[in-house]
């Protein structure tokens, strides 16, 4: 498994899903016995429009632009799921327990292992969780097994749907001047990071104003800037 640090890489492993290599290929969720824990690796995952409202409740949400190997630039919205000193993992993330927000987390987190690229649908091997003994077959005779196309599946599509929509939203905010660099402080904790800027946003153009009101955004704008005090959340966990 590909690592950084000593962390394992997710998604270093990715196959697209084939009848016939995967025709007995099980998995299931080994909670605490999995020696990688997606829970425990990223510190932040990318969000879409309409996880943002939900997910301010719980978790910072902030903006940020990511620059792959090749140099191309994605600007996204983002959901920190822990403080990157937080070697514990996601701040819902409980011993004995697992997820203590399920039917709450990012789309991202409901979907994995499984995702869709290029319209197909992919697993990624990196998790330990799939095994040719299973019962949980991914595969039936008819296709992909019920259960997770309607568990984990059905976050992807929702995913790919938005994924538009928002990057057209997170590049308008950009484009008007709106994100800008904020620090969190708590105590000796200094957090960076990239947030709407509500005074440049205020003094738009009416009609600026009032299509981000008929459009939904104002409504995503504020539940991301009344979701920066989550970030204490995330420093208590560190603490305790």
């Amino acid at each position: 498994m590909e690592q950084i640090g000593n962390r394992v890489k997710l998604f270093s492993k990715v196959e697209f899903l084939d009848s016939q290599i995967h025709a007995n290929l099980g998995w299931q969720c080994l909670k605490d016995k999995c020696d990688v824990s997606c829970c425990k690796i990223p510190d932040r995952t990318f969000i879409v429009l309409d996880e943002i409202v939900r997910l301010s409740k719980h978790f910072p949400i902030t903006f940020t632009v990511e620059v792959d190997e090749k140099g191309r630039e994605e600007k996204l919205i983002c959901a920190h799921l822990r403080v990157k000193e937080d070697k514990k993992g996601c701040v819902y993330l409980v011993d004995g327990v697992g997820c203590s927000i399920e039917d709450q987390k990012p789309y991202t987190c409901r979907q994995y292992p499984f995702f869709i690229r290029d319209e197909k649908v992919c697993i990624d091997l990196t998790c330990p969780g799939f095994s040719q003994t299973f019962d949980s077959k991914v595969l039936t005779n008819e296709g992909i097994n019920p259960y997770f196309e309607e568990n984990f599946l059905w976050y992807s599509l929702k995913l790919e749907k938005q994924k538009k929509e928002t990057s057209e939203f997170v590049q308008m905010l950009f484009d008007l001047n709106l994100i800008v660099g904020a620090k969190y402080q708590e105590d000796s904790w200094e957090i960076h990071f990239n947030m709407v800027d509500e005074e440049r946003l205020v003094s738009l153009e009416k009609d600026i104003l009032e299509s981000f009101t008929k459009l939904g955004y104002l409504r995503y704008i504020y539940a991301h800037l009344n979701s920066i005090e989550n970030w204490s959340k995330l420093i208590n966990k560190v603490r305790r």
